[in-house]
């Protein structure tokens, strides 16, 4: 059971249509084609551009160390080459979800930050870290606006693989 007495959910399926009616965008809109005055694109994105997506569910009493993977993951993130924008929200309400939505030139600018060493050591520890995590990314050809967690929901329901998560263990 959880800190609120709730039961932990058991799959990934079940973790994703958790109620995130509270999701709280922690860190808006930035990058280099964000207007920092609206939040809002300063002109549309046009030509082959990628939207990644991820969430994951953390576990109580690992704060410290996944506040300080998550400093290293954000301070290479903010600075990273073919990062147009990113966008960070967390859900209490959710297990204490926490998804990013980012726009990036290309795949060779995403794979770069996904192999970034503090990207990495976070990877490593994510099983140890979260009770589940998800993760896609799709291709766009023109964006008029910025993606909305709604859609990066979405997009990962409908490529979400059925039955047990990969994550799911006896002490889940």
């Amino acid at each position: 059971m959880s800190e609120n007495n709730r039961p932990i959910p058991q799959s990934l399926q079940e973790f994703a249509s958790g109620d995130e009616s509270d999701l709280n965008v922690v860190a808006p809109w930035v990058g280099p084609v964000v207007d920092p005055e609206t939040g809002r694109l300063r002109e549309p994105i046009r030509g082959r551009h990628l939207v990644a997506t991820s969430v994951g569910w953390p576990k109580p009493g690992h704060e410290p160390v996944a506040i300080a993977l998550n400093e290293a993951i954000l301070a290479e993130l903010y600075v990273r080459p073919g990062l147009l924008a990113v966008c960070l929200g967390i859900s209490e309400n959710n297990f204490n979800s926490t998804r990013s939505l980012s726009i990036w030139e290309n795949e060779e600018a995403l794979k770069g930050f996904l192999m970034s060493k503090p990207h990495l050591a976070a990877a490593r520890r994510v099983r140890e870290l979260m009770f589940d995590w998800e993760g896609a990314n799709w291709e766009c050809t023109e964006t008029v606006e910025l993606p909305t967690f709604d859609e990066a929901r979405a997009r990962l329901d409908a490529i979400r693989p059925p039955g047990r998560s990969s994550f799911a263990s006896p002490s889940h």
